[in-house]
């Protein structure tokens, strides 16, 4: 197993430019790939990552008019 990284939402929001009013949003919708660990939110950049394709995906899907039926 590699080297398990785990960041705080500070740092994502940082890496993402957004704000962390926007990710709790998307935590709370359960789109975004975040847990709690001794009472504060944690994710795995890995995790981040395939959210980040999964999310591209889609918006090209719609920018297309397709529908993205392999997520």
């Amino acid at each position: 197993m590699g080297r398990l990284v785990i960041a705080g939402l500070e740092q994502i929001c940082t890496e993402m430019s957004c704000s962390k009013k926007t990710l709790y949003k998307w935590i709370r919708q359960r789109q975004f790939p975040a847990f709690k660990l001794d009472g504060i939110w944690r994710c795995r950049p890995k995790d981040v990552d395939t959210w980040l394709e999964r999310q591209r995906r889609t918006a090209t899907s719609r920018a297309s008019g397709k529908r993205n039926i392999a997520s």
